[in-house]
């Protein structure tokens, strides 16, 4: 299983707008995607306008036909303006455990 932190964050005057284009990439994620086991966006309780996105992916291909998708292509692009600065994505192989 391949899993991504993706951290991102919006210019302070364009919050809910880039929240929206997050909203919307999630939802044609999730209802095109093959591979994609979860893929989920959260905000900071003490940073207005920092989200994670946490995604799990089968594997590497799964996740590499998701970032070559115009629907996550067009939807990067779309939040482009209201990006406060790049993404610091990070991207890990798991195998699961038991507590």
């Amino acid at each position: 299983m391949i899993l991504v932190h993706a951290y991102v964050w919006s210019q302070p005057e364009h919050r809910d707008a880039y929240r929206a284009g997050l909203r919307a990439l999630q939802e044609s994620t999730l209802a095109s995607d093959e591979g994609c086991l979860d893929y989920r966006f959260w905000e900071s309780v003490t940073e207005p306008g920092a989200f994670v996105c946490v995604e799990a992916w089968t594997d590497r291909a799964a996740l590499d036909a998701h970032l070559a998708a115009p629907h996550h292509t067009a939807g990067s692009a779309a939040l482009d303006p209201y990006r406060a600065r790049p993404a610091d994505v990070r991207v890990y192989e798991a195998h699961p455990t038991s507590l």
